[in-house]
């Protein structure tokens, strides 16, 4: 589930706090952007996601999508549904016909609220460069641990008419990429909080299993 909650790293890597070895450039691009999505009550993004790894032969790519309000969010990837009301996640894995339920970890900083807020204080972004691809103009940042991660560096494109996140690539310490291209977002859509609590009677037949 850390992999999958990694992509929230790629749509709101907005209001985190880098640290000071971050570049002017790099900076002005990441507050314009935290400013933009901090000002929404309600998000919701579609996106592909691709696991890549030459030496293991690897290339998947699936879609999914989620929505953000606040604390909570909703997310759909491949056969996983992954639900947060703040305080409790409900992960339901279909094809095994099983829901997990877990409390919230406060100091997990791997989940969609926390990077809305404030991803982490240990991380440095650099400006690469600012080029034209598919007709837009994209400018390239890379996002790089100061403490030890799993992953050595995120290479982030901004659309830059747009001020969105284009895509994003995170760099595993293991060889593998995980490559996250947004296909549509948007802006405060009509979402009721419904959509952010789990009905058991929806998965009738279900095994359910309470890790908390």
């Amino acid at each position: 589930m850390k992999k999958i909650l990694l992509i929230a790293f790629v749509f709101v890597c907005t209001a985190f706090n880098v640290s000071a070895q971050t570049d002017t450039k790099a900076k002005a691009i990441l507050d314009a952007l935290s400013a933009k999505l901090d000002a929404l009550e309600t998000m919701k993004f579609e996106f592909s996601y691709t696991m890549a790894n030459t030496t293991e032969n690897i290339n998947e790519t699936k879609t999914g999508s989620i929505y953000l309000k606040g604390d909570k969010y909703r997310l759909y990837i491949a056969d996983q549904l992954i639900i947060c009301d703040g305080i409790t996640i409900w992960t339901v894995l279909k094809e095994d016909k099983e829901v997990q339920i877990n409390s919230v970890d406060p100091t997990n900083q791997n989940t969609p609220n926390k990077m809305l807020t404030s991803y982490n204080k240990n991380y440095k972004a650099k400006f690469i460069k600012e080029a034209p691809k598919a007709g837009i103009v994209m400018q390239t940042l890379d996002l790089t641990p100061t403490t030890t991660q799993s992953f050595y560096k995120v290479r982030l494109e901004i659309n830059k008419s747009s001020n969105m996140v284009y895509s994003s690539t995170v760099y595993d310490k293991n060889g593998t990429t995980y490559t996250y291209l947004v296909t549509n977002f948007v802006e405060n859509p009509k979402v009721f909080d419904s959509r952010f609590t789990f009905d058991k009677t929806e998965y009738a037949g279900y095994s359910i299993n309470d890790m908390r």
